[in-house]
């Protein structure tokens, strides 16, 4: 772990991060250690989808419920805001990387994609911000052939899972909004006055402030976070925490790797899971009475269910893995593309000093405010249509904002980062080749092989640039950075041949992949899982999470994972609590 703020005291700040890196609320619950061999419901992955499905299912005290985890209990470290940079750094994520290609991350020669390795998954790394996307994402989805996804239709999936804290958000929104669900929603207690300035910028460049979770998503919004007084609403915190310790019926275990799904090939019905718990290096088997839900992700789902015979017949047979189900696990391959920026330089701002910033982590510990208590000026975004957009309600480009070191709240140079919400490219996941089992899955994430998504992030970076022209970038000392990044000086620096450069060298993802396992109906030869999640083909298993989605949405994606896990608790409850067994 690399630290910018080279100071003296920098060894004390990573030591007190080290020891919050491995203190844990978790601690006090006891870890399910039993060797009970079967359970209605075993849950593959303990996410932001996972969570809140081993809540739901749970509810019913009948069902005996297990979840797996592969990592472990969600750190002290991961409720600071501030920090959150840091994570992805540490043990509780996976480290994946994109494979290197011709059109995107090509300083790198591949770009990070880390995911969730812990109790919450992503929702314990990620920036927390509250975006539920366009209705027309879900119109769509139900278009593509999949029946009770519109928005009307998940709508009331987001407002069950929402406690929100923002008086100003509920009073006279009740269309959109409620409170008193599990997951806390709410603004940081700490604005940034960066923030408010940049919202007056994007007032002046026509993008006006609103609630972009209602009746409009067109404009600009300090967003709303999943968080409660200062500190992080992961999926566990939210959903395991208030119920871990007071049902019976619910066993975690972590440190669990699930290698396979155990499925008879004559019925072709899933009955289990193998798995290995990491720290002895023992393998188990557990079997479902009912279900096997995966909910592992974008990149750990499609794995899963290709090691266990579900995929593609040309894929299997590179690594002699019996077909039991002829799929296209692993294709449809979407995420939301970026790059490193366009450069705020702040003239005249002083960088606190290192003893200052270990005074701001003390006072956080002790009071969960101050500068730790937010994520800078990424809580600012800002949704609007390029002219390729056709539909004028809805979105292609989204800015976020954000310091481009480790550290998010003490910085002298901002950069705004246009977001392509609607690409065209589609990658792919496939199994490692060397170690198919426990290497990382080999990512594709071929951005920009469809040539409309670089024009529409070039008109991205156009908007964003107007910015520096408006009063309130001016009067505060916002200068554009004007420094040329190499090896981009061969082209005219600020040409469309200057960005496109920088984009394809520089690029980034928001960490929003999704579609590898994707809905829809068996006349569609790329669908993996029909309307209910079920898997094609395959009986009492389903695959809940990110994976599931036909397109990527228009937004950030944890608010619509936590709507796709509860909806699809209810699909579940639906069926076997009827006596319907069919």
């Amino acid at each position: 772990m690399t630290l910018i703020w080279q100071t003296p005291c920098t060894t004390l700040y990573l030591a007190l991060f080290s020891w919050l890196l491995y203190k844990s609320p978790d601690s006090q619950y006891k870890v399910e250690d039993k060797d009970t061999p079967e359970y209605d419901f075993i849950i593959v992955g303990a996410g932001s989808a996972g969570c809140v499905i081993a809540n739901r299912l749970s509810e019913i005290s009948e069902w005996n419920v297990l979840l797996l985890e592969a990592g472990r209990e969600e750190p002290l470290v991961a409720e600071i805001p501030g920090l959150v940079r840091l994570l992805e750094q540490t043990d509780i994520a996976w480290p994946y990387r994109t494979q290197a290609d011709e059109n995107s991350c090509l300083i790198d020669k591949g770009c990070p994609w880390s995911r969730g390795k812990v109790l919450g998954g992503t929702s314990t790394i990620n920036f927390m911000l509250y975006v539920r996307g366009n209705p027309e994402d879900y119109n769509d989805w139900e278009k593509l052939g999949n029946p009770g996804w519109s928005y009307e239709d998940v709508l009331p999936y987001f407002k069950k899972s929402e406690d929100n804290n923002n008086e100003d958000i509920l009073i006279g929104n009740s269309k959109y909004h409620q409170d008193g669900g599990y997951l806390s929603v709410e603004r940081f207690p700490y604005t940034t006055p960066d923030a408010n300035i940049i919202l007056r910028a994007l007032d002046e460049i026509g993008l006006e402030n609103m609630d972009i979770n209602a009746e409009s998503q067109l404009g600009s919004m300090n967003l709303q976070t999943t968080s409660r007084n200062g500190s992080r609403q992961s999926t566990n915190k939210a959903f395991l925490r208030p119920i871990r310790d007071k049902r019976s019926n619910l066993f975690i275990k972590t440190r669990a790797f699930v290698t396979k799904i155990v499925i008879d090939t004559s019925t072709k019905q899933a009955l289990g899971v193998e798995y290995t718990n990491t720290l002895t290096g023992k393998r188990k088997t557990v079997m479902a009475k009912k279900e096997v839900i995966v909910s592992a992700g974008t990149l750990n789902s499609p794995k899963l269910l290709m090691l266990s015979g579900i995929g593609r017949i040309e894929e299997l047979e590179k690594h002699d893995i019996e077909l039991i189900q002829n799929s296209c696990v692993g294709r449809n391959l979407q995420d939301h593309v970026t790059f490193t920026g366009i450069p705020c330089q702040i003239e005249g701002r002083n960088m606190p000093s290192c003893s200052q910033k270990l005074k701001d982590l003390k006072y956080y510990q002790s009071t969960n405010r101050g500068p730790l208590s937010n994520v800078g000026v990424t809580t600012i975004s800002a949704f609007f249509r390029t002219d390729y957009e056709k539909i004028e309600t809805a979105p292609d480009m989204q800015f976020i904002f954000g310091a481009g070191s480790d550290s998010i709240v003490y910085y002298d140079q901002f950069y705004v980062f246009p977001i392509l919400l609607t690409p065209k490219s589609e990658g792919n996941v496939t199994l490692n080749v060397t170690d198919p089992i426990w290497g990382a899955p080999v990512i594709h994430a071929r951005y920009f092989t469809d040539d409309s998504d670089m024009k529409r992030l070039i008109q991205g970076v156009r908007k964003a640039l107007k910015l520096f022209d408006t009063k309130a970038f001016k009067d505060n000392n916002f200068k554009f950075n004007e420094t040329s990044l190499p090896p981009c000086t061969a082209y005219q620096f600020n040409s469309d041949e200057y960005w496109t450069c920088v984009i394809k060298q520089y690029s980034r993802t928001l960490y929003h992949p999704v579609g590898t396992c994707k809905m829809g109906p068996k006349t569609d030869p790329e669908a993996v899982v029909d309307s209910q999640l079920r898997v094609h083909g395959i009986t009492n298993l389903r695959v809940i999470d990110a994976s599931i989605m036909p397109n990527v949405i228009r937004g950030n994606t944890n608010a619509a994972i936590i709507m796709i896990a509860e909806k699809g608790s209810d699909m579940i409850k639906e069926k076997w609590s009827c006596g319907n067994n069919t």
